[in-house]
């Protein structure tokens, strides 16, 4: 592991100097970016277009990997175009309509089509009939999902605070030039998966996310920052099942299958009034999902540090069961955290482990 550690440093440091090479004129990729090249070309593409696609109910990680990546194909020659799972959220129509950047086609269906899927790998996470379409790569920050594929396929997943951070390496890699639209839509992604660089970070998503600032030519990113989370705290107009469904992911453990959501609000009474709306939410459309379990995380955007960071509900009982056996934060209403935390990296894994048992 330390030497695979080793290795990927001076191979980001190498990519790094080159890629500065090109940027000061060079016309040719070095050896070493060239063999990358080859690693990705060594797919067979064909003469189809790649759809590169994120998960259900798109995020702004999930949308700005694929877009980027898309790019990135075609710089390399392959034809390629970014498309999503379904209408983006709030957080992210701010932050394209910011840049001016094109917000990608829906796409529901993916039977008979190419693909590279980005933020997922897992068919539950899919848009509809994945099985039935050729898959020709993956780009994950989630542990190895279902989807499989018997042909030489390139296949990157890593634990790491963005996809889009996988992306901004294969540029790097590549020595692709990063434009600022790109860097721009790759920094969203960074800055929404990473909270500002503030949780779930490794140091490869903070030479991203520093980089990428800078070509990107936002002059303040933290105003930028600010300006996502008032948007995706913002669900004027929306059902409650809709904010329910805005950022929720589906999973089955050991025959049980269960839904997770994660909603934002802004201080403690902004939460709980919205735990309240989920669990009647939850409750009214149980039978219409089709799931064992669901639950809803509300996160605090506020800052204030003196207030608590998360409320949990769950519904039915028995996931309100699994919800306490796994934390135990149950104050007879709500759970409470007093620290934000993960979904895919606490949550999932807390409520796997338990339900493995």
């Amino acid at each position: 592991m330390r030497l695979y550690t080793r290795m990927m440093a001076v191979a980001l440091m190498l990519a790094l100097l080159t890629g500065a090479a090109l940027a000061e004129g060079a016309s040719e990729p070095s050896r070493l970016a060239q063999g990358y090249r080859d690693l990705i070309l060594a797919t067979d593409y064909g003469d189809d277009v790649t759809y590169v696609i994120g998960h259900r109910h798109p995020d702004s990680d999930t949308v700005g990997a694929a877009i980027a990546y898309a790019n990135f194909l075609n710089e390399l020659g392959v034809k390629a175009e970014a498309v999503v799972a379904g209408p983006v959220n709030n957080e992210t129509k701010y932050a394209l309509e910011t840049f001016v950047v094109a917000i990608p086609p829906v796409m529901e269906n993916a039977e008979g089509k190419q693909f590279v899927l980005v933020d997922h790998s897992a068919y539950t996470h899919a848009i509809d009939d994945m099985p039935l379409a050729r898959v020709v790569g993956v780009l994950d920050h989630h542990g190895i999902g279902s989807v499989q594929n018997t042909d030489f396929i390139n296949v990157r997943s890593a634990p790491i605070g963005s996809t889009a951070t996988l992306v901004y390496l294969a540029y790097r890699e590549c020595e692709v030039p990063i434009s600022q639209e790109m860097a721009k839509v790759m920094l969203m992604s960074i800055l929404s998966d990473t909270r500002n660089a503030t949780s779930n970070t490794t140091e490869m998503d903070r030479i991203a996310y520093e980089e990428l600032a800078e070509i990107s030519g936002i002059g303040d990113v933290d105003a930028l920052y600010q300006g996502m989370q008032d948007a995706a705290a913002n669900y004027d107009g929306m059902s409650d099942i809709d904010i329910f469904l805005t950022d929720y992911k589906e999973y089955t453990v050991g025959g049980v299958s269960f839904g997770a959501s994660d909603i934002k609000a802004s201080g403690e009474e902004a939460m709980a009034d919205m735990c309240d709306r989920m669990l009647a939410a939850m409750e009214e459309n149980y039978e219409s999902i089709g799931l064992d379990m669901l639950f809803a995380k509300v996160s605090n955007i506020s800052g204030n540090a003196d207030e608590n960071q998360a409320y949990m509900v769950a519904y039915p009982e028995s996931a309100r069961m699994l919800l306490d056996a796994c934390f135990g934060n149950y104050d007879g209403k709500y759970f409470v955290f007093k620290e934000n935390m993960s979904r895919k990296k606490v949550l999932i894994p807390a409520l796997t482990a338990e339900l493995e048992k």
